[in-house]
C-alpha cells in the first residue's frame, strides 16, 4: 500500500495541476472577467463644510459634475450593475492647496462586490472653484401672469410672506441675482382671495432664471425656498367720470371754452372700502387743476395725464384699461362759441352714384364769432354745412366743410372732415 501511494509521484502532481487549471479554465468561461464603462455618474461633494467654516464656497463649474466610471469585475456581478450602483465622491477634505489654479479634488468610487481598484473615474480629479461667501437680501415679488380672476374682479393686493428672504451663496452667482419673484398661477376665474405655497424663482440680471445647478448653491433664511401668497380680490366698478379743473387764464382776447377727457369715463377695481369713498364722490375721479395750466394760451393744446398718480389708496385701474389721459384744452376767442352738428345733417353735393359715401365721424365741431349778432341768437339748426366730392373716386379723404351762417356770425376757423367713398356691390337674388 505504502508502495503505491509513493510510485509515479511526477505523474501525480501533473494530474493534480492538471486538474486545477481545468478548474480554472472552467471558471473563467463560465463566468469571465469584465470591463464595462458607465457614462455620466454625478460626482457627490462631501465635506463642504471644510471650505464653508472658512467664509468660503465651493463651485464646481459646469460639466464637472459628472464622470465616466469603468468597472472591471467578475461578469455575472458587472453585467448585473446599474449606474446607481455606483457612487462617485470627491471629499473636500482631500484638497492638500486651495491656492492652487485650478484647484483639484480627487474623485473616489465605490461599488458593492468590486474592489475599489477596479473601479475608475475618468476624469479622476474635479476641477473647483472657491469663492468668497455672500449673504443678501431681496424683496419677492409676486407675479400672477396673464390669468385672471372670475367676472366682475380683479387682482387687488397680492401679499408675500415672509416678504423678503435672506440669500447666501458665492459672491459671484449673489451678483447676478436682479429679482426674487414667487410666479402665483390657478387664480383664473377665482371669486374669493386664496392663499398657496409658491416656490421662489431667482431672476439673473440678464433676465433669465437661475439654472437647476446654479440653484443647489443658494441657501436661504427660510426652510425652503418658498414662500405662502395671499392673492386679494377686488370689486370692479364701471362707468366712473374722470374729470378736471384748470389755473391760469389764456391770452388776452380769449377764454377757455371747456375741457375733453379721452376716455371721458373709466373703469376701476378697489377694496370696499375705497368704492364706498369713490361713490361718496359720486363716482367720479378728480386731476387736480395745477395739472392744467391755461395761462398764456391762444389756441387749443392737449394735455397727457397718468391716471393710475389720482386714484385713490386701495383703487386701480381694471386690466386692459390705459394709464393715460388726454385732456384737451379747448380755446376761443372771447364772443365765441363751439357748436356740435351731426355729420348726418350735413349735406352732400356732387357725390358719385356709384359710391357709398360714408363719414369717419359722427359729429363736427363749428366754432362761430359774433359779428354784429348776438350768439344767444344762434341755433344749431341755423348753421348749414356741406360738402362737394365732384371729381372723387373710390378712397378716403380729408374733406373741406362748407358752412353758411345767417348774417351777423363769422367762422373763427375752417373745418374739415373725414370721408370714405366706397363702391357700391350689388345683390343678386336668385330668381328675380
Amino acid at each position: 500500500m505504502k508502495k503505491s501511494l509513493t510510485t509515479n509521484i511526477p505523474l501525480k502532481i501533473m494530474s493534480v495541476l492538471a486538474a486545477i487549471l481545468i478548474w480554472l479554465i472552467i471558471v473563467n468561461v463560465d463566468n469571465p472577467i469584465k470591463t464595462r464603462t458607465f457614462q455620466d455618474v454625478p460626482v457627490e461633494v462631501l465635506n463642504e463644510a471644510y471650505i464653508e467654516s472658512g467664509g468660503k464656497m465651493c463651485l464646481i463649474p459646469e460639466n464637472q459634475d459628472s464622470v465616466n466610471v469603468t468597472v472591471t469585475g467578475k461578469r455575472k456581478i458587472v453585467d448585473d450593475l446599474t449606474k446607481e450602483d455606483l457612487k462617485a465622491t470627491a471629499d473636500l477634505k482631500q484638497v492638500v492647496d486651495l491656492d492652487t489654479e485650478p484647484i483639484m479634488v480627487p474623485i473616489t468610487v465605490t461599488c458593492a462586490g468590486i474592489d475599489q481598484n477596479n473601479a475608475q473615474a475618468a476624469p479622476r480629479n474635479m476641477e473647483i472653484q472657491i469663492e468668497e461667501m455672500m449673504t443678501q437680501e431681496f424683496i419677492v415679488t409676486v407675479d400672477t401672469g396673464d390669468e385672471k380672476p372670475g367676472k366682475g374682479y380683479e387682482i387687488g393686493s397680492v401679499e408675500a410672506n415672509p416678504e423678503k428672504v435672506r440669500i447666501t451663496g458665492p459672491q459671484s452667482l449673489i451678483r447676478k441675482i436682479d429679482q426674487v419673484i414667487a410666479y402665483v398661477d390657478d387664480v383664473e376665474g377665482i371669486t374669493s382671495d386664496t392663499t398657496k405655497q409658491v416656490q421662489l424663482k431667482i431672476i439673473d440680471k440678464n433676465q433669465e432664471g437661475l439654472s437647476e445647478s446654479q440653484m443647489k448653491y443658494l441657501k436661504y433664511d427660510i426652510s425652503s425656498p418658498e414662500v405662502s401668497v395671499t392673492v386679494n380680490l377686488w370689486k370692479v366698478k364701471s362707468d366712473v367720470t374722470v374729470k378736471a379743473d384748470y389755473v391760469g387764464a389764456p391770452a388776452d382776447g380769449y377764454k377757455v371754452n371747456g375741457l375733453t377727457m379721452t376716455p371721458s369715463e373709466i373703469s376701476v377695481a378697489g377694496d370696499e372700502e375705497a368704492l364706498r369713498e369713490l361713490e361718496e364722490q359720486g363716482n367720479t375721479i378728480w386731476i387736480s387743476a395745477d395739472q392744467i395750466d391755461v395761462s398764456g394760451h391762444s389756441e387749443d393744446f392737449e394735455t397727457k395725464i397718468n391716471l393710475t398718480d389720482f386714484l385713490p389708496s386701495n383703487l386701480k385701474l381694471t386690466s386692459g384699461t390705459s394709464e393715460t389721459l388726454i385732456v384737451k384744452t379747448e380755446i376761443l376767442p372771447l364772443g365765441s362759441q363751439a357748436y356740435t352738428i351731426s355729420t348726418k345733417d350735413i349735406t352732400v353735393k356732387n357725390a358719385p352714384s356709384n359710391l357709398e359715401v360714408v363719414f369717419e365721424t359722427d359729429k363736427i365741431e363749428i366754432r362761430v364769432r359774433e359779428n354784429g349778432a348776438s350768439l344767444d341768437s344762434l341755433k344749431v339748426s341755423d348753421i348749414q354745412a356741406s360738402i362737394n366730392l365732384d371729381g372723387k373716386k373710390a378712397g378716403s379723404y380729408q374733406i373741406p366743410v362748407e358752412v353758411v351762417l345767417p348774417d351777423g356770425y363769422t367762422l373763427v376757423s375752417e373745418i374739415n372732415t373725414d370721408v370714405k367713398l366706397s363702391e357700391t356691390t350689388e345683390v343678386t337674388i336668385p330668381g328675380e
